[in-house]
């Protein structure tokens, strides 16, 4: 029987990239998988869309408003040109503190294509929602460009890149709920077929794919490719069909990524997990695809580390306790 493994994800404070890694490597190891950081307290182009907008091949500006498309192909917004330096800092950080220590895999949460055209915005000062041609041109640098920093992190730190997805509010743009620019009324509703070619390119065989997405949009999401879901709690219908879903998915060999709440006892906790997985009679040797999240928002040095030695406990004793069954 296989185990599974922990994963770092969320935003941390300050603008010590260093620091945040250290804590990383002193906390919680492979299998485990530490997060690529993102650091709010240093600007707009170091999180949100300005993380996407370092990698994209189009050129983009941050307005009062927003991102906002620009004429032409070259890019030149200091903006956008601070947002793709500061991802190679990032990345060059976390190998710094790695020195010789090998890093398998790490995570990186990405706003998703259709989230990016609901934020986005056109020349003219619409969302680039609106625009079918827009949308597709976006979702294509989409694609491009989580390629590019999957190569990016594949060159310089040696290690597998897993894009977690954010797409949580997509379900708005499928069901005409996104106010227009005056805020007057809705823009036109796009297809779910549509969303979901954007989600099946956004799969790249160059990373590891989780998406997330609201219960609205969660099947189409586990149709395409890995996600990510709330623990499901109680006994009802709603969670005999997560687990199916759930068990369709690792005997697919598709990843599964689980948040999970914080409790005092994360030995006792990490045991009714894994009870709770196989007694709903999920796939055992699917445990090898199984994640535990632990997600930060802003967190400080006290709190991130904390968090991760007790993410770094729950995950090591639902490995052991898997071997006792």
């Amino acid at each position: 029987m296989t185990t599974p493994v922990g994963l770092v994800d969320g935003t941390f404070a300050g603008t010590d990239l260093h620091a945040v890694y250290e804590l990383q490597r002193n906390e919680i190891g492979a299998p485990h998988i530490p997060a690529l950081v993102e650091l709010p307290d240093v600007g707009p182009h170091a999180t949100d869309v300005g993380k996407v907008a370092a990698n994209l091949s189009v050129p983009l500006e941050l307005r009062s408003y927003g991102w906002q498309l620009q004429h032409g192909t070259r890019i030149s917004a200091s903006d956008q040109l601070r947002a793709t330096s500061h991802r190679d800092s990032v990345i060059q950080a976390m190998a710094d503190i790695a020195a010789a220590d090998a890093i398998p895999e790490v995570s990186v949460r990405l706003v998703g294509p259709v989230t990016l055209m609901m934020s986005g915005w056109l020349p003219s000062g619409q969302r680039i929602l609106r625009d079918p041609g827009a949308r597709e041109d976006l979702a294509g640098a989409w694609v491009e460009g989580a390629a590019t920093l999957s190569a990016r992190m594949r060159a310089v730190l040696g290690a597998t890149p897993t894009l977690l997805i954010d797409e949580l509010q997509a379900h708005r743009a499928v069901t005409g709920q996104v106010r227009t620019a005056s805020g007057a009324g809705f823009e036109r509703s796009i297809d779910l077929s549509e969303v979901r070619t954007y989600w099946e390119a956004a799969h790249t065989p160059d990373a590891n794919v989780l998406l997330e997405t609201s219960a609205e949009l969660v099947d189409t999401a586990a149709e395409v490719g890995g996600i990510i879901l709330d623990w499901p709690q109680g006994r009802s219908l709603t969670t005999e069909r997560t687990w199916e879903r759930v068990d369709g998915l690792v005997q697919a060999q598709k990843p599964v990524a689980f948040q999970i709440q914080h409790r005092d006892n994360p030995q006792r906790y990490a045991e009714e997990l894994i009870e709770q997985y196989l007694d709903w009679g999920v796939s055992p040797s699917g445990l090898d695809r199984v994640h535990f999240v632990r997600r930060f928002d802003r967190a400080g040095e006290v709190e991130t580390g904390a968090g991760l030695q007790w993410l770094r406990m729950l995950a090591d004793h639902a490995a052991g306790y898997v071997t006792t069954l």
